[in-house]
């Protein structure tokens, strides 16, 4: 374990050189971090960092001391917790499972619980959240995409039916964007447009990941496994690829795409991350050997990436 602590530190000190980045690892080795097998990170309006993790519940790194909250001292009823989710008033929305699934929200003082009960629906499922210029916040998971408008719950009914939302996005224009097991839906004004691999471009089946850019282009990350896989960016209906076989992107799992200043685009693999600056695509991985730069998630905040990774958490000054 300290070996590969000292050759991940060192390789991340290569990428500073590489990209004039300072990088810090945080683990449970080096810090108060209760695990490294991290699933969710995010930052909230006063700074604090909220990290999921898939065994010991939630954690909150404020001030430089990370506290763990979980099932025995909190209201957090699940160890595993993804996603994390800050809606434009500040709060703090997660999903949480193992033992017990539910929605909790933290609006700076107090928490709030949300189960099936409140869906109407027979398990509380999440896996993306998102909110629309309006305020409303949409979860989207197993059981299809639920939306809260601060009051009431209501599900959202999609035309397509059964299926396992991977990721959803909205943009300015609160057109939506949703990945899922078998495809993308993208609604504009009002209709709905269901993208597979047979009607569409789209190099595979199960999309991961899905952003809107500020000029409304829309980055589509895809599950990986067999085919292509990588990216793809589709600009007024055309559409561009990026693979491991025509780009240097490092896998073919695209599963969180995140927009940094100038437009810099940050990706998490399974094998490292992608950094693309216009046209200029740059993997980054942290340690050697397989399965050792596996990404879950990646927040920005302002000049500063976190990154939730299986070995711990990356902080990166820009």
């Amino acid at each position: 374990m300290k070996l590969e602590i000292t050759l991940s530190l060192l390789l991340l000190l290569t990428m500073q050189i590489v990209f004039g980045q300072k990088s810090e690892l945080f683990s449970k080795d080096n810090s108060e971090l209760i695990d490294d097998d991290l699933l969710s990170i995010t930052v909230d309006t006063n700074g604090n960092k909220w990290i999921g993790t898939s065994k010991f519940g939630l954690v909150k790194l404020s001030n430089g001391k990370f506290e763990n909250l979980n099932k025995e001292n909190s209201e957090i009823k699940g160890d595993y917790i993804s996603p994390i989710f800050i809606d434009s008033k500040g709060n703090v929305w997660i999903s949480f499972s193992k033992p017990t699934d539910g929605i909790a929200k933290f609006d700076g003082k107090k928490w709030t619980n949300y189960t099936e009960t409140d869906l109407n629906t027979s398990e509380v499922s999440v896996i993306s959240i998102v909110e629309d210029t309006k305020g409303n916040i949409y979860f989207g998971g197993v059981n299809g995409v639920f939306k809260f408008d601060g009051e009431a719950w209501n599900k959202i009914k999609l035309p397509e039916e059964n299926i396992i939302v991977r990721a959803m996005d909205i943009s300015a224009n609160d057109d939506i964007a949703i990945g899922h097991n078998s495809g993308l839906l993208i609604k504009k004004d009002d209709k709905w447009e269901n993208l597979t691999e047979e009607n569409s471009e789209l190099r595979l089946g199960t999309v991961r990941g899905v952003k809107f850019t500020s000029d409304n282009k829309l980055i589509v990350g895809y599950g990986g496994g067999f085919g292509d896989g990588g990216f793809s960016i589709i600009e007024n209906e055309k559409w561009n690829h990026f693979n491991k076989t025509n780009s240097k992107v490092p896998d073919h799992m695209v599963r969180d795409i995140e927009i940094g200043k100038g437009g810099v685009v940050w990706m998490a693999t399974n094998n490292g991350l992608i950094r693309m600056d216009g046209k200029e695509i740059a993997p980054i991985l942290f340690r050697e050997g397989m399965y050792k730069n596996v990404i879950l998630d990646i927040e920005i905040d302002d000049t500063t990436i976190w990154i939730a990774t299986n070995f711990g958490l990356i902080k990166i000054e820009e």
